[in-house]
């Protein structure tokens, strides 16, 4: 597992702060393969609040939507 390491190594489980610096050190490719697989498994238990709710629609806002689907003419 790709990731498998950044959670556990041995007994001693990684800081958030490693977690951050070793998920930003990864390529474009791997840190697209994180957010579209691993994230996903973690909303459901993280985000059980009206901020965090409202911190990932800040991500997707209608402006990179908007550049997303111009740079891939909707999907065509």
């Amino acid at each position: 597992m790709l990731f498998g390491e950044f959670i556990w190594e041995g007994e001693c489980a990684m800081t958030f702060d490693e977690i951050t610096s070793a998920v930003i050190s990864l390529s474009d490719a791997d840190q697209k393969k994180f957010i579209t697989e691993v994230v996903p498994l973690i909303w459901p238990k993280a985000c059980l609040d009206d901020l965090c709710v409202a911190k990932f629609r800040e991500l997707v806002d209608e402006a990179t939507v908007k550049e997303y689907r111009a740079q891939h003419m909707g999907g065509i």
